[in-house]
C-alpha cells in the first residue's frame, strides 16, 4: 500500500485529471446530471428540502451530508440568508452552513437564487431603472405613487423603527439621498439614524460619502424625536428632492437613436397643423416636449392642449402664468395661438427644437424611448455570455457603455483605467480599488463582473450551477481518498482550504485543520484541550498563517504533515515505516532529502 505522502501526491500532482476519475464513476456522474438538470426549477426553500436528491447533493457538496436529515435546521438557515451578521448561518461556528447558504440564497434571491447570475440579472435591471430615475426606481408614474404615498405616511412615523418598519417609506426617503436602502444593512441604517449629526464624532459625520449625513440632517430622530417628520424638511422637501433626483436620467441615448428621432421629427412635423394633430402623434409630442425638459407620459393632455392653445403673446396666458418657464419656451416655439397651420414651419420648430434636442441629449436630459432601451437590452443579454475577460468587455463599447450606465457609472465621463483597476482588483480583498472607492457603484459593478474571482466564466456564473458541482467532484474525491488513508483526505482538505485562512482561530474551530495542525507540529491530540489564545500563540511562533496563500510554503507544509502522519499511522509493517525515515530514496515513502528538506522549515 502507498505511503500517506505518495498516496496524497499522486492525488495532488494533477488535480484536474484526479476530479475527472471521481467525475466518470457512475453513481456521481448520475447523480450531477439529474441535479444540472433540475436545480434551476426550484424556485423556493421548500421545493429545495423537499427534493431528497437534489438536497442531498447540495449538502454532500459542502461537506454537510450527515445533515441532510436535518431539514428543520437548514431552513431556518435558508430563511435568514448571511445578509445580516446576525443570521443562524453567520452565527455557526461552522462556515460550512454559511457558505452553503450563499450558493443558495433564497433569503436575498427569492425565485431566483437558483438561476441567478449578477451580470445576467442585476445588470439589465439596474439598466432600465437608471434611465428613468438614475438610482431610484422604474418611471415617472411609479415616482408619482411612491410620493402621494409617502406624503400621505409619513405623518404616522415617529420613531426610527417606525421608518425601519415601513420598507416602502424607507426606500423613498433614502433614494433622495442617493441611498438604496435594499443593499444597506438595516443595522446600518439604524445607526446612522440613532447617531444624529449634532455630534461631530456621530457615524454619519465620520463618513466621507456625505450622503448618509445629509439623510440624517433630515429624519434626525435623535433632536426632533416623535416630532421628526412633522418639519417641512420632510414634508415637503424630500418630496420635492426626490422628483428633482429622479428627472434626470444616466443613461443617455446614443447618436443613432437621437438621429432616428430627430429624422422621423423632421420628416413628420410639416403635417401637423394645429394642437389636436401634434397631440395625435406621440411620438413627434414626446420630441417637442422633451426638449424643453418637458415629459409628454406625465402631463396631461388637456394640460398641454391649454398651454398651447393660450400662446405667449397674452401676459396672462395659461404658460405665462406658471413660475416654470418650460411650458413657455414650447408654447412660444410651436406657436399655434400666433400662426396657426403655419406654426410648424417656423424656424422654432425647424432649427431650434431639433438643436436643442441634441443638446439637451448629450446633457442627459433627454430619456431614450422604450424601443431604445428594448433594444440596448436584447443585445446586452444575446452577447455578454460571450465576454471571457476584461478586454472583452472593454472591446465591445456598446456592451460596455450599457455595463456601467447600468450601475450609475457615466462611460463618457469615467476613466478607462480606473474601470480596469475596479475589475480587476474585484472585491475579494478589502482593500482592492471597488472596496476603497466612496462610490460603491465600483463595487457593484465589480461584484457583477467578477473576473478576479471567476475569471472568464464570470458572466456565466452561477453560484447554485457548477460552482455546487464543483465543491460536490472535489467532496466526494476526499471522501474516496478516506476510505483508504484518513491523512490523504486530511491532507486534501487542508490544501483546499488553507490558502483562504486568514487567522489561527479559524484553524481551531475546524477539527480537521486542528488535526493537521497539530500533527505538522508534533503535538499531541491532548494539546486540544488547552486554552485556546496559548494554542493561537504556539502556532504563530511556528509559521505565518499567510504562508498558507504560497504554494510554495504551503507544499512543504504538505509534506511534513503526510510523513508525520505516516509515521504515526503507518500503512505498512512496523519495519517499513521505521525504514521511511533511514531507506534509500524510493518512489514510496520518505527519502533521506525529503526529511532534510522538512528540516529547513520553519516549525
Amino acid at each position: 500500500m502507498l505511503s500517506t505522502y505518495a498516496s496524497y501526491q499522486l492525488i495532488a500532482r494533477d488535480i484536474p485529471k484526479s476530479l475527472d476519475r471521481i467525475g466518470s464513476q457512475p453513481v456521481v456522474e448520475r447523480e450531477t446530471e439529474y441535479y444540472l438538470a433540475n436545480i434551476g426549477n426550484v424556485k423556493s426553500i421548500d421545493e429545495f428540502v423537499k427534493n431528497d436528491r437534489l438536497f442531498k447533493y447540495a449538502m454532500n457538496a459542502f461537506g454537510l451530508g450527515d445533515m441532510s436529515y436535518a431539514k428543520a435546521f437548514m431552513v431556518k438557515a435558508l430563511k435568514e440568508g448571511v445578509t445580516d451578521p446576525d443570521s443562524f448561518a453567520n452565527k455557526l461556528t461552522d462556515k460550512r452552513y454559511a457558505e452553503f447558504v450563499k450558493a443558495f440564497n433564497f433569503a436575498k434571491l427569492g425565485d431566483a437564487a437558483t438561476t441567478y447570475n449578477g451580470a445576467q440579472t442585476d445588470v439589465p435591471k439596474n439598466y432600465a431603472l437608471q434611465v428613468d430615475l438614475g438610482v431610484v426606481k422604474e418611471s415617472f408614474a411609479f415616482t408619482e405613487a411612491e410620493t402621494s404615498y409617502y406624503i400621505s405616511n409619513i405623518g404616522n412615523v415617529k420613531s426610527v423603527d417606525d421608518l425601519l418598519n415601513d420598507p416602502r417609506l424607507l426606500d423613498y426617503a433614502m433614494a433622495t439621498f442617493g441611498l438604496d436602502s435594499e443593499t444597506e444593512p438595516a443595522a446600518t441604517v439604524r445607526q446612522m439614524l440613532e447617531g444624529g449629526v449634532s455630534d461631530p464624532q456621530s457615524p454619519a459625520n465620520q463618513l466621507a460619502d456625505k450622503r448618509y449625513a445629509a439623510f440624517v440632517t433630515i429624519f434626525d430622530f435623535a433632536q426632533h424625536g416623535a416630532d421628526t417628520t412633522s418639519r417641512t424638511e420632510v414634508q415637503d422637501g424630500v418630496p420635492k428632492n426626490y422628483v428633482n433626483a429622479t428627472g434626470m436620467g444616466l443613461i443617455k441615448p446614443s447618436a443613432e437613436y437621437i438621429k432616428g428621432e430627430t429624422d422621423y421629427f423632421l420628416a413628420n412635423i410639416g403635417k401637423v397643423r394645429n394642437v389636436t394633430d401634434l397631440l395625435a402623434n406621440k411620438r413627434l409630442l414626446t420630441y417637442a416636449m422633451a426638449t424643453y425638459g418637458l415629459d409628454a407620459s406625465t402631463e396631461t393632455p388637456k394640460t398641454i392642449r391649454k398651454m398651447l392653445e393660450g400662446g405667449v403673446s397674452d401676459p396672462l396666458s395659461p404658460a405665462n402664468q406658471l413660475a416654470d418657464k418650460s411650458y413657455a419656451e414650447f408654447a412660444a416655439a410651436f406657436n399655434f395661438a400666433e400662426f396657426g397651420d403655419q406654426a410648424t414651419s417656423q424656424d422654432s420648430v425647424l432649427k431650434d427644437t431639433t438643436r436643442l434636442y441634441t443638446a439637451k441629449s448629450s446633457l442627459g436630459l433627454i430619456k431614450p424611448g422604450d424601443d431604445y432601451v428594448a433594444a440596448e437590452t436584447s443585445y446586452y443579454l444575446a452577447h455578454v455570455g460571450d465576454v471571457k475577460s476584461i478586454d472583452d468587455l472593454f472591446a465591445d463599447k456598446r456592451l460596455y457603455n450599457y455595463v456601467l450606465s447600468s450601475y450609475g457609472l457615466d462611460p463618457g465621463k469615467q476613466d478607462p483605467k480606473l474601470i480596469r483597476s475596479v475589475l480587476e482588483g474585484g472585491i475579494r480583498d478589502p482593500e482592492s480599488v471597488a472596496n476603497k472607492l466612496a462610490n460603491k457603484a465600483y463595487a457593484g459593478l465589480a461584484a457583477a463582473f467578477n473576473f478576479e474571482a471567476y475569471g472568464e466564466d464570470a458572466t456565466t456564473y452561477q453560484a447554485s450551477h457548477q460552482p455546487v458541482v464543483d465543491k460536490y467532484m472535489r467532496q466526494t474525491l476526499e471522501e474516496d481518498a478516506g476510505k483508504t488513508n484518513e491523512g490523504v483526505r486530511l491532507a486534501l482538505y487542508f490544501e483546499r482550504k488553507a490558502p483562504a485562512l486568514t487567522n489561527w482561530y479559524e484553524v481551531l474551530a475546524d477539527k480537521a485543520l486542528a488535526t493537521v495542525i497539530r500533527t505538522a507540529f508534533g503535538l499531541s491530540d491532548s494539546f486540544a484541550s488547552a486554552d485556546i489564545d496559548k494554542q493561537v500563540k504556539l502556532f504563530e511562533s511556528k509559521m505565518d498563517i499567510p504562508d498558507f496563500a504560497d504554494p510554495e510554503k504551503l507544499g512543504e507544509f504538505m509534506t511534513r504533515f503526510t510523513s508525520l502522519y505516516e509515521i504515526q499511522n503507518p500503512t505498512s509493517t512496523a519495519q517499513t515505516s521505521v525504514s521511511v525515515l533511514f531507506s534509500q530514496p524510493t518512489t514510496i515513502g520518505v527519502s533521506t532529502d525529503l526529511l532534510m528538506a522538512m528540516q529547513q522549515l520553519r516549525f
